[in-house]
């Protein structure tokens, strides 16, 4: 049972937070995590690109964090003010990739990591993108996109390229879209 929140250290983007709660025994233990300052709604969204020639469009993105580069969706945080959901998952499409998604299907809600943060990541289908240039990723992104046929993704998850280690999210998201007969 949750009984109170403790803000330990204020950053500029992250807050570093104490949860105390009780355990099942009754005592009280303490969970040591941090939270977003900077984000709406829920935190972040993702979207799984396809175009009509049923091509997934993913990223080779470095990460900081971990000094890695990662496979993964196309994805951003929430953090313009006034802006949706699905306002922010055409934004950061059309900026870390340059496809153009002209119809996007909520899929589903997952949390970013539920040991650590409070964020959670809204999923979208975007079928049928277009390609039509004008990436403008943030100074600090590197990214490079890559285009892989749905039926090559099996072959480029199990042999990811050098230094590059992935996100579950991928073949999370697209056995999701299968069972659900969207793709």
């Amino acid at each position: 049972m949750f009984i109170r929140k403790e803000i330990v250290k204020e950053g500029k983007y992250i807050n570093f937070v104490r949860k105390h709660f009780l355990t099942r025994s009754g005592k009280e233990g303490t969970w040591e995590m941090v939270e977003r300052n900077n984000v709406f709604h829920g935190g972040a969204v993702a979207i799984v690109a396809i175009t009509r020639d049923r091509e997934v469009i993913l990223e080779r993105h470095w990460r900081y964090a971990i000094e890695s580069f990662v496979i993964q969706l196309p994805a951003g945080l929430t953090d313009q003010e006034g802006e949706g959901e699905e306002e922010t998952a055409r934004r950061e499409l059309r900026e870390e990739t340059g496809y153009l998604a002209k119809e996007l299907i909520p899929i589903k809600v997952t949390p970013e990591c539920s040991v650590m943060t409070t964020a959670m990541v809204k999923h979208y289908l975007a079928p049928n993108v277009e390609y039509v240039g004008g990436e403008k990723p943030d100074d600090a992104e590197i990214i490079e996109v890559l285009k892989v046929p749905l039926k090559k993704i099996p072959d480029l998850l199990l042999n990811l390229p050098p230094d590059t280690i992935l996100d579950l999210r991928v073949p999370g998201m697209l056995w999701i879209l299968e069972k659900m007969k969207l793709i």
